[in-house]
């Protein structure tokens, strides 16, 4: 408070016990006692009124760092307090200055994050107001402005059908096109605020496929190379054999029984090599040609019984603990071709079993249960697949064992894709589990 206040305040004081004093001294005259109790009355109305003004000033100070308006907390408004409150008031001020620039540091972050994304993204509240868009968004519904939601709906393809089902389904691609639409519900401040991501996945369809050809191409150029090598060193030996330095064939005087036993010997290895080469062309060919699929109905747990069964010799022989669970404790239908699915399944335990061949306590599980589709999950206790090796488990024709051609697993990959399912692995220090989806 102002000092000129103190000093108002102090001689009221001093004139309130001059007037004490008189009145016992004249055995309390009326008319001092109702000017005692006037000047009480002025000094206390006084001081309340002072007292609210602080207050009031206190509390619309309050209001203001509540609306984070902080031009309130400004030093001529300081001047109301003592030193020691005024010096709380300007840290108070410089902490909320700081708070209040580093939010909007962050907030610029976050929007030019998101305005760099190549994923579209709207929001929208309750009324179908558009709270940000991202120039990615507005370029893939071909929009140059996008204010209300019924924007889009009227002018894009991202209609109002599209949102229902992109809402009920999660995620949903839309029509003749590469781009998935999918939305989320959030909570914000007690309102409910709609998120719609668009993405474009022509690109990463693009990559996948191009990694996917670079894989096949490397095994391919290695077991080629591995055969053609051989074939050109033995046939570069016959030709020398039986030709002279100027390219004529040799007098059959010069041809010993050693070099015709040596040269048949190059042949036969010549012939292995070129059958070698031609029986992977067609197993290359098996698995780009796949039958169409013969659909029937089955009882997946008498299948999955019957598949177990065709492996008792081996499981018997290697003491395999085996066990096959129903989740759904019911009896599961469902509808696939029983010889292709029968193949996946059975390449899936014979390399189960291969890699249990050195475990203790070996353990084959499969479980199965039908949610929306049929999913069977085949798992062993053998050791982890390397991150490396299990980049490349479906690759055709990859291997690291010294026997087999690489080609049953990525065999049961085209098998679960031309039945629209998916086949893929975990693998952990615990178990490695094959997953199908059908």
């Amino acid at each position: 408070m102002k000092t000129s206040r103190y000093l108002l305040l102090g001689f009221s004081g001093l004139l309130l016990i001059l007037l004490g004093g008189l009145m016992v001294y004249y055995q309390n005259t009326i008319l001092l006692l109702i000017t005692f109790g006037i000047l009480a009355g002025l000094v206390l109305t006084y001081q309340l009124t002072t007292i609210k003004k602080i207050i009031d000033k206190g509390l619309l100070m309050v209001e203001a760092i509540g609306n984070e308006d902080l031009g309130f907390l400004h030093a001529h408004n300081f001047k109301l307090f003592d030193e020691h409150y005024q010096h709380r008031l300007q840290k108070l001020y410089h902490s909320f200055s700081k708070i209040k620039k580093e939010s909007l540091k962050q907030e610029k972050y976050l929007s030019w994050l998101v305005e760099n994304q190549d994923v579209g993204i709207c929001t929208y509240n309750e009324e179908g107001h558009v709270i940000h868009v991202n120039t990615s968004f507005k370029e893939k519904v071909k929009l140059s402005t996008l204010t209300h939601i019924q924007q889009l709906f009227n002018k894009s393809i991202v209609n109002k059908s599209v949102v229902e089902k992109a809402l009920i389904e999660n995620s949903y691609q839309l029509p003749d096109t590469n781009m998935v639409l999918k939305i989320k519900k959030l909570k914000r401040e007690n309102q409910l605020i709609h998120l719609l991501t668009l993405q474009d996945l022509s690109t990463e369809l693009d990559e996948k496929e191009n990694t996917a050809y670079n894989k096949l191409i490397r095994v391919l150029t290695h077991e080629i190379m591995n055969g053609m090598t051989p074939i050109i060193s033995l046939t570069d030996s016959l030709l020398m054999s039986f030709t002279k330095e100027g390219g004529e064939a040799v007098d059959k005087e010069y041809v010993s029984e050693k070099m015709l036993v040596t040269n048949a010997k190059s042949l036969k290895i010549i012939y292995q090599q070129a059958q070698h080469l031609m029986n992977f062309t067609e197993t290359y060919r098996s698995i780009t040609k796949l039958p169409t699929p013969k659909i029937e109905t089955i009882h997946v747990d008498k299948f999955l019984t019957q598949q177990l069964t065709s492996f008792q010799n081996r499981l018997h022989q290697q003491q395999v603990q085996t066990n096959i669970i129903n989740v759904d404790k019911s009896e599961i239908v469902a509808s696939f071709d029983t010889n292709l699915i029968g193949q996946c399944v059975n390449n899936i335990i014979k390399n189960a079993l291969d890699a249990m061949e050195n475990v203790s306590n070996p353990k084959l599980q499969i479980t199965f249960q039908k949610k929306d589709q049929l999913i069977i999950h085949i798992t062993n206790n053998g050791p982890m697949i390397p991150e490396e090796e299990l980049k490349h488990i479906f690759v055709p024709f990859f291997t690291t064992k010294t026997s087999g051609d690489g080609i049953g697993l990525s065999l049961s990959k085209q098998i679960i894709r031309v039945h629209h399912g998916s086949l893929n692995v975990i693998s952990t220090e615990e178990k490695t589990e094959f997953i199908l989806k059908l």
